[in-house]
């Protein structure tokens, strides 16, 4: 099994059977490593840039027990390309030769998993005990498959090339290490101390400083930025905030002028010099590096990891994108040498800088939604909050647009709060083409949530012209975004309390708004009055979970028949109008790719 380059195709051709052990995890993918992997893939076959080459998935560990192969590691990229064919093999039908019927992938000692994954791939109707996070899967991958592809043919053409083309080795392990506890131990201990469970950053730290003369400054300088839980120059309690502001404006400065030292002597200076030179020193952690901000609960809304990798990519000018950001640290490393390591290091400095300066940043702790922004020359300091806020919920990947506009701001200075709200807007055009057709907006065509947070800041900016009252703005002003990922049908699917609506009308843009999971399972199929209630208690306590509700609520409640087709309509078209005018040129295309 070493020797080949495995496919989904070649799996079948040498009808490979694979197992989970019960000690690995479930399927855990959110939904930003599901959707990563779809738009990667998407660019990788795209027909204008495809050259032909394989998609790698990487190394796959496994051991030959009987007639299968134990997964022992990477069952979680095993099993999302099981999700993946069982979409895919409605444009493909190759696919189901990789299924094959259920058998390709079993679970150890978990029966509710297999008789789950088996009624899913034999296309039953019922599904008495589903498992959430692969059903949650599956939903990702079929409406990105029906939201980016404009055809049939297209769709056919990405089926087949992920068959033919998607990519993986395999480890093959000895057989003893199935019967002996210890020695698969030893397997996970060599690749920990190869860094795979390790703080890989501490262990980078420790490459980048060997040969190095002056240590101690370079620990200083590494020590104050890889904390992102507090800022880089420290705020003491006589600085006000117009002082305290100046302070990063006077350190950026100096690092535009190669004054790194100096710029560095404004940071705080309380940090550990005294750090770890040897790898063996360094204790061993449990560390995920694809979790997603939203979960770390942490001031910034990407990890140091990521930051580091951020930077590596911009100081070489790799150009990296999904799966750059996907690898480990230190294969990162190993792949490209940095040749001036003193020189990263000040660079490292300025881009953290930049970073708590311009970006903004997530106050109190993992239940809190308030955000703040250090930089608040000009009249949009606001409106630049609440746009990176939108993109921060968004699970936009940060190095799409974060990435462009810190290489910006290292390049030039900024006049003020106007002119960067208007570059970050600009590179989120570029990102998110508005489709040509409100049509293609709907529940049933898997539309993309970021239009649910792109509406709403919208309608927060413009306020004035979507409100009337004095009561009303203030409501929308003190809007704060938030993870919302749960869209509410305002008229319910499930019509046994309410008029009879059709699907199309039910689906549709207009009768939709993103809402919270728990506010979405209170709403159910309750009647749209009752609905109503609920919001306009929102709205009296200044908690809405949705600008664009908030808005069909008022909409409806001019109407003396409340929330019918016709005013749907008209909000839709109202709706969609002000996305169109949120672009300043309105070119629109569907067929563009969004990452």
């Amino acid at each position: 099994m070493n020797t080949y380059r495995y496919t989904p195709e070649k799996i079948v051709e040498e009808k490979l059977i694979f197992s989970i052990p019960l000690y690995q995890r479930l399927f855990s993918w959110g939904e930003e490593q599901v959707k990563g992997l779809l738009y990667d893939l998407k660019n990788h076959f795209d027909p204008d840039l495809d050259n032909g080459t394989p998609y790698y998935l990487g190394m796959l560990s496994c051991i030959k027990s009987g007639n299968h192969n134990d997964l022992i590691d990477g069952q979680q990229r095993f099993t999302v390309m099981i999700l993946l064919a069982i979409v895919l093999r409605n444009y493909y039908e190759k696919w189901n030769g990789f299924l094959d019927g259920g058998k390709r992938l079993r679970f150890m000692s978990r029966t509710k998993d297999n008789e789950y994954l088996t009624a899913v791939i034999n296309r039953q109707v019922e599904i008495l005990d589903p498992n959430r996070k692969m059903e949650d899967g599956k939903k990702i991958i079929f409406d990105f498959m029906v939201s980016q592809f404009s055809s049939d043919d297209m769709r056919e053409s990405f089926a087949k090339s992920a068959y033919t083309r998607m990519s993986f080795f395999f480890s093959e392990l000895p057989l003893s290490y199935a019967s002996n506890p210890a020695s698969l131990n030893k397997y996970f201990e060599a690749m920990n101390a190869g860094g795979k469970g390790l703080e890989q950053h501490e262990i980078l730290k420790v490459k980048l400083m060997q040969g190095e003369e002056n240590k101690v400054h370079l620990t200083q300088i590494w020590n104050a930025v890889c904390d992102l839980n507090r800022p880089v120059i420290k705020r003491n309690e006589k600085d006000l905030e117009e002082g305290y502001r100046s302070k990063y404006m006077q350190a950026i400065e100096l690092c535009r002028n190669h004054r790194f030292n100096e710029a560095f002597e404004l940071c705080e200076s309380s940090y550990d010099t005294e750090d770890n030179n040897e790898i063996g020193d360094i204790e061993a952690k449990q560390q995920d590096f694809r979790q997603s901000f939203i979960e770390t609960g942490e001031r910034s809304f990407i990890t140091f990891p990521e930051f580091l990798m951020m930077v590596i990519d911009i100081y070489l000018n790799l150009s990296g994108s999904y799966s750059f950001y996907r690898k480990e640290l230190l294969k990162i490393y190993e792949a490209h040498p940095i040749p001036d390591k003193q020189d990263f290091y000040n660079q490292l400095l300025f881009y953290r800088l930049l970073l708590d300066y311009y970006i903004v940043y997530k106050e109190g702790d993992e239940n809190t939604n308030k955000y703040d922004i250090v930089f608040k020359e000009g009249a949009s300091a606001e409106a630049l909050k609440q746009y990176q806020s939108m993109l921060y919920v968004s699970q936009s990947p940060f190095y799409n647009w974060l990435k462009p506009v810190l290489e910006r701001l290292h390049n030039e200075t900024v006049r003020d709060t106007d002119e960067l709200l208007l570059w970050i807007k600009e590179i989120d055009n570029s990102l998110h083409p508005l489709p040509r057709d409100v049509n293609e907006m709907t529940y049933d065509k898997g539309i993309d949530r970021y239009w649910f947070w792109r509406l709403d800041y919208y309608l927060w900016e413009r306020k004035e012209d979507y409100f009337k009252t004095e009561e009303e703005k203030q409501i929308v002003e003190e809007y704060v975004f938030r993870a919302n990922r749960s869209i509410e049908h305002l008229h319910p699917q499930h019509q046994e309390n309410n008029d009879i609506w059709g699907d199309d009308d039910i689906h549709s843009f207009g009768n939709l708004a993103m809402i919270s999971q728990s506010f979405n399972s209170q709403q159910s199929d309750d009647p749209v009055t009752v609905k109503f209630a609920r919001i306009k208690d929102q709205a009296h306590n200044h908690t809405l979970q949705s600008i664009k509700m908030y808005l069909m609520y008022l909409d409806a409640e001019k109407s003396p028949l409340g929330w019918k087709v016709d005013i749907k309509n008209k909000h839709q078209d109202k709706m969609y109008d002000l996305l169109k005018k949120s672009y300043p040129d309105v070119s629109c295309s569907k067929n563009r790719n969004m990452l």
